[in-house]
């Protein structure tokens, strides 16, 4: 690795060093004595495949990732953006989940998360219009651009594929329900 142009190599031990590849879009660590005292694996690499070419990514599958021996995702995020206002949405699941909702000055919802930070999946839903003006002052053109975005870590990643089967993102629509006291209940479990 130390002479391989693409890559910068720094705090270099002999059971330990950190590197940065492609132009800083991929990290690199490794550190034996660390897996070995948390019983993980000793070599991390971080990067966004959206951040990389097709190019790009064949050179890291090819100089990095297939001279690796135990490797696996130990971390997926995906990432789903709507042209639609979110705001009323839920996320249900079989399984119980916490939800954290932060409101805007106007009273609505901007930011809900489900489930905790530390859990194997963590759901966000929010406002990635007024995300991307307070973050970065760029105006959207859409009238909506509201983002889903579901964290998977360890277990969770063997099922990337069926995380999905369990959980309902939905807009409830208590107000056709025909019963006010039908609607009245329903409010309040939505709401709580």
């Amino acid at each position: 690795m130390s002479v391989e142009p693409q890559i910068r190599i720094w705090d270099i031990l002999q059971t330990k060093f950190k590197a940065k590849a492609l132009q800083e879009t991929v990290y690199i660590a490794y550190d034996k004595v660390k897996a070995d005292s948390w019983d993980r694996r000793n070599m991390r690499v971080e990067f966004n495949p959206n951040k990389l070419s097709h190019d790009e990514m064949l050179w890291l599958k090819r100089n990095i990732v297939n001279l690796m021996e135990n490797d696996g995702f130990t971390r997926l995020d995906l990432a789903f953006d709507f042209e639609d206002d979110l705001s009323d949405y839920y996320a249900m699941s079989d399984k119980i989940l916490k939800k954290t909702v932060f409101y805007g000055i106007d009273g609505k919802p901007e930011t809900k998360y489900f489930g905790v930070r530390d859990s194997e999946r963590f759901i966000r839903i929010y406002n990635k219009k007024k995300e991307r003006k307070d973050n970065a002052d760029i105006e959207i053109d859409s009238e909506h651009l509201w983002r889903v975005e579901i964290e998977l870590k360890r277990n969770m990643i063997d099922y990337w594929n069926n995380c999905f089967d369990d959980l309902y993102i939905l807009k409830p629509a208590w107000s056709i329900l025909e019963s006010v006291r039908e609607q009245a209940m329903v409010y309040i479990i939505i709401t709580i």
